[in-house]
């Protein structure tokens, strides 16, 4: 085992609850239903009811926009918006890629009596209708992702969500590790006092997460579920 390896095993020794991002942990999400079309979409809507966002954001993701949308538009655009993205992620979940070895890191995660949970800024219903549609409901324990209402500004890196996941499980912190692909999963992970594994599957994302700062990186999630079985079963 390597020294990453061993590390990740140490880390998971006391950790009975594994916290994991959606988009990218889990599958592509917008692999068929590219997340810039749906961005330009968004402005084309926000534009279409009276609010116009700066030019310069031509290039950030729909979940980006949706925060400049908040800055800058009022509620019932923001709320239209929201609505529209919800609706476009459920049309992207049905063309979603699942990220190859998420089935085993489950599987790894429950078969030495932890708890799984997804801690996403997509929305609950596109991440009910994938895990309905890859048969995945039952491997997940709790998920607390973005809701109808939900100030946009409460999304990753705020902690508000891993908050909500720690909550709805009922543990504490310190019981809990959370796998994300983006700095902002491992702002939110540290800012709630949540250990946390940066999950480099693109050669470039390895130094945007050490920037981050996570307790580890993996490459692949067959290290983790690797890391995973290695560890006993929790009590």
């Amino acid at each position: 085992m390597t020294g990453t390896g061993r590390h990740l095993v140490d880390l998971l020794h006391r950790k009975t609850v594994l916290l994991t991002d959606f988009d990218g942990p889990i599958c592509a999400m917008f692999a068929g239903y590219p997340a810039p079309t749906i961005a330009a979409e968004l402005r084309d809507l926000v534009t279409a009811n009276g609010c116009q966002i700066p030019a310069s954001a031509s290039d950030v993701g729909p979940i980006d926009f949706l925060r400049l949308v908040a800055d800058a538009c009022p509620p019932h655009v923001v709320r239209l918006a929201a609505d529209a993205l919800r609706d476009a992620e459920l049309r992207a979940a049905a063309s979603a890629a699942p990220a190859p070895g998420i089935e085993d890191v489950l599987a790894a995660a429950h078969a030495t009596g932890r708890r799984a949970a997804i801690v996403s800024n997509n929305s609950t219903a596109s991440i009910v209708s994938y895990l309905d549609r890859h048969d995945l409901t039952r491997q997940i324990d709790h998920i607390s992702a973005r809701y109808d209402g939900m100030n946009p500004h409460h999304l990753k890196p705020h902690d508000h969500a891993v908050r909500r996941a720690l909550d709805g499980l009922d543990t504490p912190a310190e019981t809990a590790i959370l796998l994300g692909d983006d700095p902002a999963d491992i702002q939110a992970g540290r800012t709630a006092g949540v250990a946390t594994i940066g999950y480099a599957n693109k050669p470039d994302k390895r130094e945007r997460l050490t920037d981050a700062g996570p307790d580890t990186i993996i490459d692949t999630l067959t290290e983790l579920a690797d890391a995973l079985r290695a560890t006993p079963p929790t009590p």
